[in-house]
């Protein structure tokens, strides 16, 4: 079976190569009038391609529920401080299985009280209190990006440096095991006055926005002043483990601004984060060497799934524009809308 499923792997990395006018042998551009690229033949053979991927990964389907939709609940803006009693912190699930930060990140959140409007811990709280003390630093990762990985006084903590290919998407990262949990939770307080500080500054933020606002009212300063200062003062795009659960994977293929524009959708109504621009997604699939840009004769740049994109669900669609002229369409399937989803907090 096994031997079989590579087969399969790589028939389907073939059929995706000739849907995009490539040679998978060779990697030599198709003639144009080959029949490969003919419109209808290239839709076919992505088609068989997707086919092929429920095969060699099946998805199990999910159950229908039987009681009617209803609306999703409005998500109030976090504007109390976080505070974790050590009541609430005694229901954290420890795991035999290593976690990565983010994961620990996720489970202490979700002990938060559903409409308390406290802030929420995030990934960079934890972070920076770990390396302040020496037990991560940061150390290039894939591409040349820096990433926190732990020091030897660390690693005698319990944090682990890992390494993950899934479907072709290579990264490097920390794992913590049972010993390194328990020490995250112990000195969790110090993360959350790092959670506390923020929603601190954003306050103070907020207010001197408010009394730039009026002053410009008075004083008759340039009406963009205030519009400055707010970008200014916003937090990076980042969503909850939560929020994230809310975004509906498509089976359909993606483009990339509408898989930007349907996360920011699932920001709070009012919240004072940056929305997330549909070329931050497209950068990180360049710097995890996913797509790579090309340049025409004529200097136009384009971006193309390389070997490792088409595997982890990146396509190519040739479409006919406005003007009658042929075009490709790079798509992101289920599996690379996952992939967004996985490392969405990043992406900012």
């Amino acid at each position: 079976m096994a031997a079989e499923s590579k087969i399969l792997e790589r028939a389907e990395m073939y059929l995706r190569k000739l849907a995009c006018g490539v040679n998978p042998l060779t990697e030599e551009t198709l003639p144009e009038n080959d029949t490969c690229r003919q419109e209808r033949i290239s839709k076919c053979l992505l088609y068989v391609a997707d086919y092929l991927q429920q095969i060699v990964c099946p998805k199990p389907k999910a159950a229908k529920a039987e009681k009617p939709l209803t609306p999703k609940r409005k998500r109030e803006q976090a504007n109390q401080e976080l505070a974790l009693t050590e009541e609430t912190l005694a229901k954290f699930e420890f795991s035999e299985e290593p976690l990565s930060l983010s994961g620990i990140v996720r489970r202490v959140n979700s002990l938060i009280p559903e409409g308390s409007g406290m802030m929420p811990l995030m990934y960079a709280d934890v972070a920076e209190v770990l390396t302040q003390e020496g037990y991560l630093q940061k150390q290039e990762g894939v591409a040349g990006k820096e990433t926190n990985l732990p020091t030897p006084q660390g690693e005698e903590k319990g944090f682990v440096r890992a390494e993950a290919d899934i479907r072709g998407h290579f990264s490097i990262y920390t794992k913590c095991n049972v010993d390194a949990q328990k020490f995250v939770i112990e000195n969790i307080q110090k993360a959350v006055a790092q959670a506390n500080a923020r929603l601190a500054r954003r306050n103070a933020e907020r207010a001197a926005r408010e009394a730039s606002g009026i002053a410009n009212a008075t004083g008759g300063r340039n009406e963009f002043a205030g519009a400055r200062a707010e970008r200014a003062g916003k937090e990076k795009f980042h969503l909850t483990e939560a929020q994230i659960g809310n975004f509906a994977v498509d089976e359909s293929p993606l483009p990339v601004s509408e898989i930007a524009r349907r996360l920011n959708a699932l920001l709070p109504e009012g919240a004072n984060i940056e929305q997330l621009y549909f070329k931050k997604i497209r950068d990180w699939f360049v710097a995890q060497g996913l797509l790579e840009e090309r340049r025409s004769v004529v200097g136009k740049v384009s971006f193309s799934p390389t070997e490792q994109g088409l595997a982890a669900g990146i396509l190519v669609d040739k479409r006919i524009g406005k003007n009658g002229e042929e075009y490709e369409a790079v798509l992101y399937n289920a599996a690379a809308q996952k992939l967004v989803l996985d490392h969405v907090n990043e992406l900012a």
